[in-house]
């Protein structure tokens, strides 16, 4: 823009009196109507980058919670007007940084070589951040993340790891990507250090960022409150209340979303779910035992640790706008979303659709990506009663036990089911069902997505192209998210399951760009998405894994209006 501003320059100084001599536009020599063109061009420009500019917020951020608020939320089922006020505003105000766009920092926009610069988007629930400084290794420093990798084949604690190639080709997707989406995200808790995760992420891949307050931790095995008096060992008494003892000065119980860019982030809005899938503050601190014996059978079958986890807040949506200058609209909004997984699928549903009302007027591309639990299982809290009347207000279950009776073959049917929904539904909930046999839970959360229109008239991008795959496969959903032999690659595992019996599609990154009904048309493959990763070896490469999730990442090129000739 330097010659614009120094031809508007030229313009005040030698052409205004030339300009001021014309009694009409058309009477000026050429020279100097290019120059009030120009000098208009340069002021328009100018106030737009200061429009822009104007709504970047810098660095802001809602009160925290002290220890003494904690323990209150914790302890009083209906808190003090005051403090509930205070809530209110953690759970539906952002966190926003934009340092690194004021430090100078701008998009890398990957070449896609073929295909133009790309919008690339990393989708990754982190776990938490308990393995921050993994984490931080992976995305920042490549020869150092391998260098711990070998250091660990070394010792031999990781047989069988990925080879030098794919990690390095993993994380230059890592490291390039402009945008990160991230689910399960710490700030004050002991679990995680108490560090301010997002935060310190932001620092050390100088990326603006947003974090959204999904959950504060109010358990008293988070504040410190449990008691152990009845363990009788006096040994593993001490041991436990070191084990759940916690720094009152550093706790701040907050557990979120977060979205890094390094694009500035403006228009961001924190907002919760109006449909509340299930009470994490009551339903936690009441289920009864029909709910505790479930978990202890999780816990015997799968190794995995269900614990009680007293929170107060609910899902949520972290909205921001990012400027992309060469779309049409020139913007993009990012949805970082997580579903309840302590639900069930229908419930799933409804917090979908309800997401989908909220961002069906918005005419610029979109990119909702989260953590869906797409694990196809009812999760949610059960009593005796709810799970007798479920069944007796189930056709489906009753027709099944017809079959079963009257056929003979109740353990070989049952057996059957099992594998089906076990070998289908867990890497690909997209699929269909067989009536009475196996229905998939999750279908209907796929139909309505794939079905819905929003007011421009656009969709969410369902399309599978071979040449837009990074494996070649095609089929639903292949160009925005990683499709496998069968089904899709999966993004989660069960820690010490039983073969692949806990492994499952949980992740997700939804499109909507310039797609309508016509698939055809010039523009629908403008910033469709591409090149779909899901990075297990990476995420799986040293003894510890970084997190339970797998990172997911999609390619989305600004400029291509046509499929490729072929695959780069």
């Amino acid at each position: 823009m330097g010659g614009i501003s120094r031809a508007a320059e030229v313009w005040t100084s030698t052409s205004r009196s030339q300009l001021s001599s014309c009694k009409r536009l058309s009477q000026c020599p050429a020279a100097v109507v290019q120059l009030v063109l120009l000098a208009v061009i340069s002021c328009s420009w100018a106030s737009a980058q200061k429009e822009r500019g104007t709504n970047y917020i810098r660095n802001s951020q809602p009160p925290l919670m002290n220890y003494k608020e904690l323990v209150a939320l914790g302890e009083q089922e209906t808190v003090d007007p005051a403090l509930a006020k205070k809530l209110n505003t953690l759970l539906t105000t952002p966190f926003i940084n934009n340092e690194a766009y004021f430090a100078g920092i701008k998009p890398l926009h990957p070449d896609l070589k073929g295909m133009g610069v790309s919008l690339r988007l990393v989708e990754w629930n982190i776990e938490r951040g308990i393995e921050f400084d993994a984490i931080k290794l992976l995305l920042t420093d490549k020869k150092g993340f391998l260098a711990k990798v070998h250091s660990e084949a070394a010792g031999h604690t990781n047989t069988e790891k990925a080879s030098d190639q794919v990690l390095n080709a993993q994380m230059d997707v890592l490291q390039s990507a402009d945008v990160l989406v991230l689910n399960e995200v710490d700030w004050g808790m002991k679990r995680s250090d108490y560090r301010a995760v997002i935060k310190d992420l932001g620092n050390a891949l100088k990326m603006n960022w947003a974090y959204g307050v999904e959950f504060v931790e109010v358990d008293p095995k988070v504040l410190g409150t449990q008691s152990f008096a009845k363990v009788e060992n006096e040994t593993e008494r001490k041991e436990l209340d070191k084990l759940f003892s916690t720094d009152k000065t550093r706790l701040r119980g907050l557990h979120g979303t977060a979205i890094l860019s390094r694009y500035p982030l403006r228009d961001v809005k924190l907002v919760p779910y109006k449909y509340l899938a299930y009470d994490w503050y009551n339903g936690e601190k009441k289920y009864g035992s029909v709910e505790a014996g479930k978990r202890k059978g999780a816990s015997l079958l799968f190794g995995e640790s269900i614990a009680r986890e007293v929170r107060r807040g609910g899902r949520t949506n972290l909205i921001a706008t990012i400027d992309v200058p060469d779309l049409p609209e020139r913007r993009v909004t990012i949805v970082a979303t997580h579903l309840e997984n302590r639900t069930t699928p229908k419930s799933r549903v409804k917090q979908a659709d309800e997401l989908l009302d909220m961002i069906r007027p918005i005419r610029n591309p979109v990119i909702v990506a989260g953590d869906m639990n797409t694990t196809g299982t009812d999760g949610s809290v059960m009593n005796i009663k709810s799970e007798v009347l479920k069944r007796l207000n189930d056709p489906s279950f009753w027709a099944t036990q017809g079959v079963k009776y009257a056929t003979g073959a109740g353990f070989i049917m049952g057996l059957s089911t099992f594998a089906f929904k076990k070998t289908k539904f867990q890497a690909d909930p997209t699929a269909s069902g067989v009536p009475l046999l196996a229905a998939n839970p999750e279908q209907a959360l796929f139909k309505d997505l794939e079905k819905y229109r929003f007011d421009d008239g656009t969709r969410i991008d369902f399309r599978g192209d071979a040449k837009l795959s990074v494996n070649d496969r095609e089929g639903t959903l292949s160009n925005s998210n990683e499709r496998a032999s069968k089904g899709f690659v999966t993004t989660f595992a069960l820690p010490r399951t039983l073969g692949a019996a806990g492994k499952f599609r949980l992740d997700w990154i939804f499109v909507k760009s310039y797609l309508k009904d016509d698939a055809g048309a010039a523009d629908s493959y403008r910033f469709a998405p591409a090149f779909a990763r899901t990075m297990n070896e990476s995420n799986e490469a040293l003894n510890q894994p970084l997190s339970d999730h797998a990172a997911i990442s999609v390619d989305l090129p600004i400029t291509q209006l046509a499929l490729p000739s072929s695959k780069k």
